[in-house]
């Protein structure tokens, strides 16, 4: 029986994925990767969308740990981005939460002939707050990125950026 040149590559991509990956298990020395792994990076995205036209900081956090591998993150560097994500994730979640909350009441009140601009813009600059609150914390994740991304990873991580539409 004739093997497939492309099935061969496919299967050898597969499995040196794979040891790649059981590699990394070893290699982070206490770094717990099912941890790492919580988070459906999608939905963080699709979620992070929702609050775009308002912050024009990006998230960066769900692509780095997303490309992991790709960008070659030590287990310190896991640690430390770990330790961001576990002290800042909840507060951050619960501030987008309110900002799209905030703003359907925002729209509600809007369309409501008896609401006053005063009303409008109070209610506009509590949005305003908490979009500000959110850059803190997306300030802060960067602030950990430049303080431990090495100039390679920089070079990988410009790579995904660009890969997933973000202009460098």
């Amino acid at each position: 029986m004739k093997v497939s040149p492309f099935l061969i590559l496919v299967f050898g991509l597969f499995f040196a994925g794979s040891a790649s990956a059981l590699e990394v298990q070893e290699d982070l020395s206490g770094v717990n990767i099912e941890e790492l792994d919580v988070i459906d990076w999608d939905t963080a995205f699709k979620r992070m969308k929702k609050l775009s036209p308002m912050g024009f900081h990006p998230f960066l956090m769900p692509l780095i740990m997303k490309n992991r591998d790709f960008i070659e993150l030590t287990p310190d560097q896991l640690r430390v981005f770990k330790g961001w994500r576990d002290k800042n994730r909840v507060p951050l979640l619960h501030t987008m939460d309110k900002i799209i909350y905030e703003r359907n009441l925002f729209n509600k009140l809007a369309l409501q002939p008896d609401t006053s601009n005063e009303v409008l813009m109070t209610k506009q600059k509590e949005i305003f707050k908490l979009h500000e609150k959110v850059l803190d914390y997306q300030l802060s994740c960067r602030r950990a990125i430049l303080d431990t991304f090495t100039e390679e990873q920089w070079d990988n991580f410009r790579f995904v950026l660009s890969e997933n539409g973000f202009e460098i």
